[in-house]
């Protein structure tokens, strides 16, 4: 089983080193992979009072062990009294309870699980692992993220097509008027397993996919009334009934005009350009945006230009998408942004702020470009919380952003806000759906 790759990596070095081998003094450097364990004790760093250090009894989880049985399947073993010793610090993510939260909230005797930092994971004797840790969760969580079929089956929830948030997945979070209206993107999720079902609200336009199919995405916007944010509608296009995802990135202010990702089966996503004559009247015909070449999605407009786009594309070759700029003035056409914007790793979901600065994501890790440099965003916390698509207010208050719920086999992304002070530093987070102006 790929969850006991640790105990099975661990059990073989202790069994043919021979523990009269074994060099206390001297680690040898061990396979990353996932720690299980129960957590005996937490204590904060004498050195740094940013870091941790944990000790785990390393062994497969009760869950894990039962499932063996039921098969006739041996759970492999480790030596007798392995300890695990675990430094976490303000970069590790920490996972309790199916919510950020802190280290010092685990409860001695838990079931955690601990993914390394790459390199770190060493072996000292035969009963000594050290490691970073990159994160740290309760194996509750990790079995509905990781191993849906050992998790205990649960009643299913109506999703309230009214609210924002779902157990689908809801992101691309676009607020305006001070965050009292904003456009989002919603899709259902896969099943786990067989047995399991669709998951998130069926709204209009979306629908179960049949066996086999892809969920369709589409876009909705809701405002704040004196009753809360109003039931999201459905935000329409003509000719488009037919595409996968129909995604708005960007909204004139006055709703008068917007661009929108297009993916269709078997075709590159392209970014279209819609208008209308006021907010309340129909969309036209989206005007396809050509001169931003294939493979282009997530547009947006720079901060008071109707002309120049930022925007996603993979077309550099690998697997990972960059940030392109695209200027009508400029004969070449559309370019990637350059270093430190531009870099091997996956740069996705540009937004633009109030005063032309610019968020965007690489990887998992929310960043902000201003004044020429780049710094990565947090939200409060001992630890790094994951949050994604972060999209300033346009009068700078708040922040409108995207964070996971682990599910299996695919994150369940909720919207959230916080307040906005000082020079980009963000408060407490609120689900969108109770958030207030």
């Amino acid at each position: 089983m790929r969850v006991l790759t640790i105990l099975v990596a661990v059990s073989c070095v202790v069994m043919s080193s021979g523990c009269d081998v074994l060099d206390p003094a001297r680690p040898t450097v061990q396979q990353d992979s996932e720690v299980f364990g129960n957590l005996l004790d937490v204590e904060r760093s004498a050195d740094d009072p940013g870091r941790w250090v944990l000790r785990v009894k390393v062994g497969a989880p009760r869950s894990v062990r039962s499932a063996d049985e039921d098969i006739g399947k041996p759970t492999p073993t480790v030596e007798e009294g392995l300890v695990a010793t675990i430094a976490v610090g303000g970069d590790a993510v920490v996972v309790v309870q199916d919510q950020p939260g802190e280290i010092e909230a685990i409860d001695p005797g838990t079931e955690i699980v601990v993914l390394p930092v790459s390199g770190t994971t060493e072996m000292y004797g035969s009963d000594d692992l050290r490691l970073e840790a990159s994160l740290v969760m309760d194996f509750a969580t990790y079995r509905r993220w990781r191993l849906p079929k050992l998790d205990s089956p649960v009643a299913d929830v109506a999703d309230d097509s009214t609210q924002i948030n779902s157990s689908g997945s809801e992101t691309a979070p676009f607020p305006l008027d001070g965050g009292s209206v904003l456009y989002f993107s919603a899709r259902l999720r896969r099943p786990a397993n067989p047995d399991d079902g669709w998951h998130g609200a069926v709204r209009d336009g979306l629908s179960v996919p049949e066996i086999g199919a892809d969920s369709r995405e589409r876009s909705y916007r809701t405002e704040i009334t004196d009753d809360g944010w109003s039931p999201p509608e459905l935000v329409r296009f003509p000719d488009l009934g037919d595409a996968l995802k129909v995604r708005v990135t960007w909204i004139a202010a006055d709703e008068t005009a917007c661009l929108v990702t297009v993916s269709t089966q078997g075709e590159s996503p392209w970014i279209g350009r819609a208008t209308r004559s006021s907010a309340s009247a129909s969309w036209s015909p989206l005007e396809r945006l050509d001169a931003l070449g294939p493979d282009a999605q997530g547009g947006v407009y720079l901060t008071g230009s109707s002309t120049k786009i930022v925007f996603v594309t993979s077309r550099g070759g690998g697997t990972h998408s960059d940030l392109y700029f695209f200027d009508p003035k400029t004969e070449q056409g559309p370019a990637p942004l350059e270093p430190p914007i531009f870099t091997a790793r996956s740069e996705w979901s540009p937004r633009t702020g109030p005063h032309g600065e610019l968020l965007f994501n690489r990887g998992d890790r929310q960043l902000l470009f201003k004044d020429r440099q780049i710094r990565s965003l947090r939200l409060p916390g001992p630890h790094r919380v994951p949050f994604t698509q972060s999209a300033i207010a346009d009068d700078g208050r708040w922040v409108f952003f995207c964070m996971p719920r682990y599910r299996s086999p695919e994150l369940d992304e909720d919207i959230f806000v916080a307040p906005v002070s000082g020079d980009f530093e963000f408060g407490e987070p609120v689900s969108v759906d109770e958030w207030r102006p």
